[in-house]
């Protein structure tokens, strides 16, 4: 039922959110540029309205009962457990790499009921202060942290130490203090403290993804690890390391882009010699 009304509230979403539906039509177009036609590209921002519309009211059935209707909307168990672990034997904390893809709020509590390690995201803090609260809420049910990106990056530091987690989403506009690397071949303005507080620490970096399966529930993955080189440059290595964190993402959305978030305006912040240009 949750699955059928969210792809109805998908579908108005579709017809009546011209702003969105625009910007996701900017996103296709850079992302596939003549590969798709305009009608698969409008397929594909139709059923990511739909998986955005269900994902929302699957977590709102969550509220209740939440850690066993969490365990239900995941198949089996998350492949590369193992890496994790292995992962967490450097003691020195893990970083994942993830995106708005799939069904993330569920995954995040779902990580938390593992039992593994624990998990802290690094989030925008909303501008409705209920909705904040009530969003803080439910992403702690399973015992997850909240770090919000103005807080001191000393947070995350003391995490890593402790042997913690770490999720940072790494698809979105950076509109301060990130650097610029490209994604599907266009710059965009990305946070760079994954790489390098990475550099400097040696935590592991792990990607972390939420696969929507047919029947309305997920599969879980975590890795493969991703390893980097150093060299003597250190900014270069920075802007190296975030590239290929992005790389990564970029496989995964081309894969199957309808269960990104593709409204977002993810090109948005220019860089410094495109001043005056606007992508949307």
């Amino acid at each position: 039922m949750v699955v059928r009304i969210g792809i109805g509230l998908g579908n108005l979403v579709f017809l009546f959110s011209g702003k969105r539906k625009r910007s996701a039509k900017i996103n296709l177009d850079i992302i596939f540029a003549d590969s798709k036609s305009t009608n698969e590209k409008n397929k594909i921002i139709k059923k990511s309205f739909q998986n955005l519309a269900v994902s929302a009211l699957q977590c709102l059935w969550a509220t209740r009962d939440t850690e066993n209707r969490v365990r239900r909307l995941i198949e089996g168990e998350p492949v590369g457990l193992d890496i994790l672990r292995q992962c967490l034997k450097k003691n020195k904390g893990i970083f994942f790499l993830t995106a708005h893809y799939g069904n993330w709020e569920i995954m995040g509590l779902f990580h938390g009921y593992l039992g593994i390690c624990p998990l802290s995201s690094i989030v925008r803090k909303l501008d409705n202060p209920y909705l904040d609260k009530a969003t803080k809420n439910f992403r702690t049910l399973s015992g997850n942290k909240i770090f919000n990106r103005n807080e001191s990056p000393l947070k995350i530091v003391r995490e890593l130490k402790n042997n913690g987690s770490v999720a940072v989403m790494m698809d979105q506009n950076t509109a301060k203090g990130g650097v610029f690397v490209d994604f599907f071949g266009q710059k965009a303005a990305s946070p760079r403290s994954l790489a390098l507080l990475s550099y400097r620490s040696g935590t592991p970096i792990l990607p972390l993804f939420c696969y929507p399966t047919d029947k309305g529930t997920y599969r879980i993955e975590y890795g493969p690890e991703i390893r980097f080189e150093k060299s003597n440059n250190k900014q270069n290595d920075i802007l190296k390391w975030t590239h290929q964190c992005q790389l990564f993402i970029e496989k995964v959305i081309r894969e199957d882009p309808a269960s990104w978030m593709c409204g977002h305006r993810r090109w948005k912040t220019r860089p410094p010699k495109e001043k005056g240009t606007r992508i949307y």
